[in-house]
């Protein structure tokens, strides 16, 4: 007669963590041994974390060249792609801004923009030397871009686009236009200094970066084109003079005359934005506690 396999009852299996009496012959503590392995395991983590080499300034300003670079060749060739002008454009720039600040935040911090370092280096999250290898690696960077739209679109489509450039709205003033660099610029700074450099621990800082762009972007795009970047106008502007026919160049509405305006408007904005944050929600030396 054949006799059926025995299955042991699992609930009469005796713990891993109680001493049986083998234990007790052998001098084995299954306490200590799992002791032993999280310390092990712990140890191995600790290990790999100071094994974790940190970026060097290279790296950094490679990202930032990069990452200005993709910025500014998506921000200008969304425009040849028509759309529904300022609404294109904002998403365009919101979610650009979103992935880039996503894929390069780990790096460099995916500043993306000289007022952003420029605010940051005011609050001391960034030495003053780091924060001038940022700025030139951004410029540069936007010169890249530019040149890629210039080099990816053929010239009636290029001078379409007025070279990617931002520019104020027919009949707009600069006071007008530098009112709304200033304004945009602070919301931005704002953000990325109260979401990103303030703590680590906010995982949707790149997601309010980008939002941020969107809405002032729907908010100043006709008036100034809401650059808040310096680098998002400068190269643009550098391919346009070498690019764009004399006659066409003098067609567009103050290539050259208002360009000022994204310099001065995005300094005093991130400026403000630094001092409103070092007085008032700055988590660890706030002027008025």
């Amino acid at each position: 007669m054949e006799s059926c396999p025995v299955y042991l009852d699992p609930e009469k299996l005796p713990s891993p963590m109680v001493r049986s009496a083998s234990d007790v012959i052998l001098n084995v503590d299954p306490f200590n041994q799992t002791t032993e392995k999280l310390k092990s395991g712990s140890d191995i983590v600790s290990k790999m974390i100071e094994d974790e080499k940190d970026y060097s300034i290279y790296s950094k300003c490679a990202a930032e060249f990069i990452a200005v670079l993709l910025f500014v060749y998506i921000g200008s060739m969304q425009a040849a792609g028509g759309g529904d002008g300022v609404l294109h454009a904002a998403f365009a720039h919101g979610v650009a801004i979103f992935v880039l600040a996503a894929t390069f935040g780990g790096v460099s911090g995916a500043h993306i923009n000289p007022a952003v370092t420029f605010g940051i280096a005011l609050c001391g999250r960034i030495s003053p030397i780091h924060a001038v290898c940022y700025i030139a690696s951004q410029l540069l960077g936007s010169v890249f871009g530019a040149l890629l739209v210039r080099i990816s679109l053929h010239y009636k489509a290029y001078f379409a686009i007025g070279a990617g450039a931002t520019l104020c709205g027919r009949g707009v003033g600069w006071q007008e236009g530098l009112t709304a660099e200033i304004v945009t610029t602070y919301i931005l700074v704002q953000t990325v200094l109260l979401c990103a450099v303030d703590t680590d621990k906010n995982r949707l800082a790149p997601l309010a970066i980008g939002f941020s762009l969107i809405i002032e972007i729907l908010a100043a795009g006709a008036i100034s084109g809401a650059s808040m970047n310096p680098a998002r106008s400068f190269g643009p502007n550098i391919m346009g003079q070498f690019f764009l026919k004399p006659e066409n160049l003098d067609s567009l509405y103050m290539f050259w005359n208002y360009h000022w305006i994204y310099y001065v408007g995005p300094v005093i904005g991130a400026f403000i934005a630094a001092g409103v944050y070092r007085l008032f929600f700055a988590r660890d030396y706030r002027v008025l506690a």
